[in-house]
């Protein structure tokens, strides 16, 4: 492995530890034999990419690495990131796209790109729906606790439709497996025959999450469209995240490539 493929992964490996790393660290995490992890590591301190605390001599992010990230988080935040992902979803699939944010009980549509395709659905900005009945409100709802939902959300569930969950367990349910794969899928739940694949971020600097993903029509969908699309739009939240310092994506990124 190249001295700047070393380099990335240390980096990554700073991000998703989220502390300051060492020497073992970067044998144990990343399986780079002791003499590879010293020199990659003194090198990048050398340049001023790492910074090397002098009593404990774990590393961190250097000079270099800083002023970059001040230049990208001045230039660019979360929500105008999450909007370029959503124009680039939109382009690739054709179809409709939303950014959702969650407000009270309900997820609320901030942003619309319409499809290109012919077939298109339409919800304006303002729109509300419960947050439970839709893909958008289950990808916000899943970056809370099992506990914060049901303090939020009660336990009436009783707004949505078709294949939306009726009880807190079933919804705690598809939160789990939500969080576990990184998108959010619903059928025809709140707006009949639409569909949406969505998922979540959240902005550590402002506090505020936000779901994008895509709308279509029920009868579109396959198991291998769904499968497609769902990992279209995770990939599309996971870049975004790990640009902003999202925890989940952070830690969500170690395990999927």
């Amino acid at each position: 492995m190249s001295t700047l493929a070393n380099a990335m992964d240390v980096l990554k490996l700073i991000a998703r530890l989220r502390r300051d790393i060492t020497v073992t660290d970067v044998v144990t995490e990343l399986g780079l034999p002791k003499s590879s992890a010293s020199r990659t590591l003194s090198m990048m301190a050398s340049y001023g990419f790492l910074d090397r605390d002098a009593a404990t001599r774990a590393y961190r992010p250097g000079g270099v690495i800083m002023e970059a990230s001040y230049h990208f988080r001045a230039s660019r935040n979360a929500a105008s990131l999450v909007e370029d992902a959503l124009d680039s979803l939109v382009a690739e699939t054709r179809f409709t796209g939303y950014i959702n944010v969650l407000d009270g009980t309900d997820t609320l549509v901030i942003q619309m790109r319409a499809g290109a395709g012919a077939l298109q659905i339409y919800t304006p900005p303002g729109s509300r729906a419960p947050a439970y009945s839709s893909a958008m409100g289950r990808a916000l709802l899943a970056r809370m606790s099992d506990a914060e939902v049901t303090a939020l959300l009660g336990g009436r569930l009783d707004q949505g439709r078709g294949d939306a969950p009726r009880t807190r367990k079933d919804l705690l349910a598809r939160l789990a497996v939500i969080r576990e794969t990184g998108w959010a899928l619903s059928r025809g739940e709140y707006v009949t025959n639409v569909a949406g694949i969505s998922a979540a971020v959240f902005d550590p600097a402002t506090r505020q999450a936000y779901a994008f993903g895509i709308a279509l029509p029920s009868e579109l969908l396959t198991d291998a469209l769904v499968e497609r699309f769902g990992t279209v739009v995770r990939d599309a939240a996971a870049s975004v995240g790990k640009r902003v310092g999202d925890p989940y994506w952070l830690a969500f990124g170690a395990s999927v490539p």
